[in-house]
């Protein structure tokens, strides 16, 4: 009964770890860099990414200990003269290591030879052998279920200890980390209700310094006299949270501008009052209506400009996206696309991978990220920024190869902080 308890604690509060603790997943984390170029650098964990979706291995929780990381190693490299351009030939080895990533502890390797070529820079070759992975090869599904049986062990023989470095995390206040640490204990371990419980501790705390977060991205909105918004993020903090009483708080200033009428309502109410106690005056007021009858002509030639109301949805919650606007320019064949993103996850390294993935106009057309597009000062579609937390991020991605004026766009896909952020129904305004 108590299992079954906490089992639904977990269900309630969103916080998995390989499916129940049944099953072991792993997320893919990008290769240390050293030399490689950032866009090598995604191309590899992205095919991790695959090799790991398709052993039914890839991890969907934000909460997870379990990762994989790959490594590339170059054996050997020849170049030979081509009609065009020149033919590089590469000789490497690919190193997958499974480990947590919080406190170190490996579970497994595997290393694979690939070998590929191509033409042009470096980095363009080596986005081809990356490519060349076969991720339905044999050795990577060995590699996974080793892994996973020794994770099992490794928690069955060492509970004490893990559970040890649990309290040192929730004692320093890394309470996300004890919640991933902790939620990752598989069901069949001695441990697993200790860890439970420890787990609802750890959670409630991590829990508190969400709240901080979502404080700041509130008063953020509330700056900006988003009122909306602003509300919508203070009702979801919990009433039981630290949080509670300054959420209540700015809830109150907010209604307060919320519930101010204008003035020309006010001045209506005051006219009615007067018309209604001296009759005479309406006769003067229904002749100077009449007359300045032809004045109001003007303001009806003003353009309609489209309202920026897109359904924005993440695949996680450490970001919120505003966007500015969207703006065509025909003489370009471009759409510029500005938008504020504020990071709510506090970390020890700002940098931010940003990245454009595909968009859908209305029309049906298509544009993928390996075709069109760059950021703003870039010259790639995808690039890094920093994204301090709780501070407004301001960028422009501009979308090439719009041939035609497109009222608007039904799909957008950007991944900034290993977060998809889907925008639909965002309208564009269009330039010479």
């Amino acid at each position: 009964m108590k299992k079954i308890q906490l089992l639904l604690f977990f269900l309630l509060s969103g916080i998995f770890c390989a499916k129940a603790q049944s099953t072991i997943n792993f997320q893919a984390m990008p290769p240390v860099e050293g030399d490689m170029s950032a866009e090598v650098s995604q191309a590899l964990k992205l095919k991790v990414e695959q090799i790991l979706t398709r052993n039914g291995a890839a991890a969907t929780s934000l909460y997870n200990a379990f990762v994989v990381e790959p490594q590339l190693n170059l054996l050997d490299e020849m170049s030979t003269e081509g009609l065009i351009r020149n033919v590089h030939l590469v000789k490497a080895e690919l190193t997958l290591l499974a480990k947590n990533a919080l406190d170190g502890s490996m579970y497994g390797s595997i290393v694979v030879p690939i070998a590929g070529s191509g033409k042009g820079s470096m980095d363009q070759t080596l986005r081809s052998l990356i490519a060349n992975i076969r991720v339905t090869d044999a050795q990577y599904s060995r590699f996974i279920r080793n892994a996973r049986q020794k994770i099992m062990d490794h928690y069955t023989q060492n509970c004490g200890t893990i559970m040890q470095k649990a309290q040192v995390m929730m004692n320093t206040g890394k309470y996300e980390d004890a919640v991933a640490y902790l939620s990752c204990v598989p069901e069949t371990t001695p441990c697993y209700e200790q860890a439970a419980e420890a787990l609802i501790q750890a959670s409630g705390l991590a829990k508190t310094m969400d709240c901080e977060a979502q404080m700041l991205v509130a008063r953020n909105f509330y700056i900006l006299h988003e009122y909306d918004k602003a509300l919508d993020v203070l009702s979801k903090i919990p009433m039981s949270s630290d949080c509670n009483e300054a959420a209540r708080a700015l809830t109150d200033s907010i209604e307060k501008y919320i519930n101010i009428p204008p003035d020309t309502v006010m001045v209506e109410k005051i006219v009615e009052k007067e018309v209604i106690k001296e009759v005479p005056v309406e006769k003067i007021v229904e002749k100077e209506v009449i007359k300045e009858v032809p004045v109001a002509v003007p303001v009806q030639q003003q353009p309609a400009i489209p309202a920026l109301n897109p359904k924005i949805s993440y695949s996680t919650d450490n970001l919120q996206v505003k966007i500015l606007s969207c703006e065509g320019i025909e003489s370009q064949q471009t759409v510029v696309i500005s938008m504020v993103v504020t990071s709510t996850e506090r970390s020890n390294n700002d940098n931010a991978y940003w990245s454009f993935k595909n968009a859908i106009d209305t029309e049906g057309n298509s544009y993928e990220a390996s075709k069109v597009g760059h950021w703003e000062g870039k010259s790639f579609n995808d690039s890094h920024r920093d994204l301090p937390y709780g501070v407004p991020v301001k960028w422009k991605f501009y979308l090439t190869k719009v041939y035609s004026k497109v009222p608007e766009f039904s799909y957008l896909k950007f991944n900034i902080r290993y977060c998809d952020v889907v925008i639909k129904d965002l309208p564009v305004t269009w330039k010479q």
